[in-house]
């Protein structure tokens, strides 16, 4: 017994050593990367960085020492650091750099591999400022194909200045004229520069087809003609949803049959439409049939329960719910009921989350202490090396990566309490959408932080609560984000007497479009507003925010 002790003793100062050891290293690590490049010795470094390769801090501290050598001109040197570095150490924003400073070691060192780095860099990130300025240095040795791939990133991310100052490297007339239409008012005119047996004409008539009906039809016919029956179908479908939100219900009926004389087989999306063209023509008979025949599709046990109710013009009182559910059963018009009566229910825990202490967690504790930043970026790099346990139990906003967003191990509160209290799963719940608990995430409307507020409304907001020198970087503190989002809640609150789907649907799409809705639609219930509002996203950001919202409440 007593050697029993004696080893277990041994064995827990031989962790304690390895890793206080370990801290130590991380804590030189992490000051070398604060320092001036004048202040540090680089064969320690080096050292120092080989042993603690796999942390995340330092690659960023490989990156920092390799692009000040290249700067130096000193290549040999920037390359024997820049080999230490991982890609998917890096945060998505900083990755062009490190390509570009890599690229750039290699090409100087006269290793044709170099080109491979550039190429990877202008087709992914050509919207970058690194990812343009190698463009314009490399584009000689681009195929045409990686240059189209180039110019597509920069469409995608909207940066159209971009594409347009790169068209003088295209050579293909009819490409340039495609990119043109793409980023112009005057659509028609690039159109008809187009060659009919050009690679570009049927995708420049892609986007053609949504100016007007003859631009449509030949745009069918071409997909026809091709045999893209898929492709076809997709489309008509798009339209039918178009058309029905747009309340154009003769194009909705019209696309409809259409989609239907090409595909025998039922589309839930497009029965769900019919269903609601029926109930909000006060066909309700029809309505009733076709919600039943809708039931096969249906992944919602309470989904027609519920819209027979508003057909019966019934209390959706009388709707029978349990005492208890896992979080994997809470639904979106489960969360409305709930919502709506005030039906008290329990949430409970299916499994235990993650919980494990060792090294990287300690490492990760200690990188919170010096610099957050630091920690988040560690810990998504620990997250894509699969050590979730340890990242969920010491940086959860991080380790809810290694979950669906309804896995119930992802509904944490990783910033503490909000006060007062009620707002907190609000806030929480809609935390939790908006950005998964990154808080540095930005949108491609530039929504920044936790709570995604974009700059007009940033800045809004700023002055009303008397946020002096305000600038949007400062909502990359949870702090601030928080309070932003607490003060845009309870005005939302204020002007929609409290009601959560309004507020949610506002927070999304703007109380403007909300208010505009409601005032020009009969809404007797907050399931009608959700189904019937115009955009899509906003429909999927309410059932998915109100499910959030009574997790968060109820569970245990």
């Amino acid at each position: 017994m007593k050697k029993n002790l004696f080893l277990i003793k041994i064995m827990y100062l031989l962790l304690l050593f390895f890793f206080s050891n370990s801290y130590a290293q991380i804590e030189e690590v992490v000051k070398i990367y604060k320092s001036d490049f004048e202040q540090i010795d680089l064969d320690n470094s080096y050292d120092l960085i080989k042993k603690n390769q796999s942390f995340a801090i330092s690659s960023y501290t490989a990156l920092k020492i390799a692009s000040f050598l290249s700067y130096q001109q000193d290549y040999k040197t920037a390359f024997e650091f820049i080999q230490l570095a991982d890609l998917d150490a890096f945060l998505e924003e900083d990755k062009p750099f490190y390509l570009y400073v890599y690229g750039t070691i290699l090409e100087n060192l006269q290793d044709s591999k170099y080109l491979d780095i550039f190429k990877q860099l202008v087709q992914n990130y050509c919207h970058s400022y690194y990812g343009y300025k190698t463009y314009l240095e490399i584009y000689p040795y681009l195929s045409e194909k990686e240059k189209y791939n180039a110019l597509d990133t920069c469409l995608k991310n909207r940066h159209y200045e971009k594409v347009k100052n790169l068209l003088f490297t295209l050579k293909d007339e009819n490409a340039v004229n495609y990119y043109l239409l793409s980023i112009s008012q005057d659509k028609e005119f690039y159109f008809y520069q187009i060659s009919k047996d050009s690679e570009f004409y049927l995708k420049a008539l892609s986007k053609m087809s949504h100016l007007n009906y003859i631009y449509e039809q030949k745009y069918l016919n071409a997909l026809l003609l091709k045999d893209d029956v898929k492709t076809f179908l997709n489309f008509v479908k798009n339209k039918a949803l178009k058309a029905f939100y747009k309340e154009d219900y003769n194009s909705f009926q019209r696309y409809y049959e259409m989609f239907y004389s090409f595909n025998d087989k039922e589309d839930s999306d497009l029965e769900w439409l019919k269903f609601l063209y029926y109930y909000k023509s006060k066909d309700l008979d029809l309505a009733k049939t076709k919600l039943l025949s809708y039931g096969k599709f249906s992944n919602d046990p309470y989904q027609i329960e519920y819209w027979n109710k508003l057909i019966e013009n019934k209390n959706i009182n009388e709707i029978d719910i349990k005492d208890s559910y896992k979080v994997s059963e809470i639904t979106p018009y489960l969360s409305l009921i709930v919502y709506k009566t005030g039906k008290r229910i329990i949430i409970k825990k299916e499994n235990p989350c993650p919980n494990k202490y060792g090294n990287i967690a300690e490492t990760l504790n200690k990188l919170k202490s010096i610099d957050y930043k630091l920690a988040w970026t560690e810990g998504v790099y620990q997250v894509k090396k699969g050590k979730c346990e340890e990242v969920y139990s010491v940086l959860p906003e991080a380790g809810v990566r290694c979950f669906s967003q309804l896995h119930e191990c992802s509904y944490v509160k990783p910033f503490g309490n909000v006060e007062p209290k009620e707002f907190e799963n609000i806030i929480y719940a809609i935390m939790k959408q908006e950005s998964f608990f990154n808080p540095y995430a930005v949108s491609w409307s530039n929504a920044v932080g936790l709570t995604q507020f974009i700059p007009k409304t940033g800045y809004y907001v700023a002055n009303q609560i008397g946020l002096k020198d305000f600038d949007m970087v400062d909502l990359y503190k949870p702090e601030n984000a928080i309070l932003f989002a607490k003060w845009y809640v309870q005005k939302l609150l204020n002007m929609f007497n409290g009601n959560l789907v309004y507020v949610f649907a506002s927070y999304n799409s703007g109380e403007g479009a909300v208010k505009k809705f409601i005032d020009k639609n009969n809404i007797k219930d907050e399931a009608e507003f959700i189904e019937l509002y115009p955009y899509q996203e906003t429909r999927d950001y309410v059932k998915k925010v109100l499910r959030n919202y009574i997790i968060y409440r109820y569970k245990e």
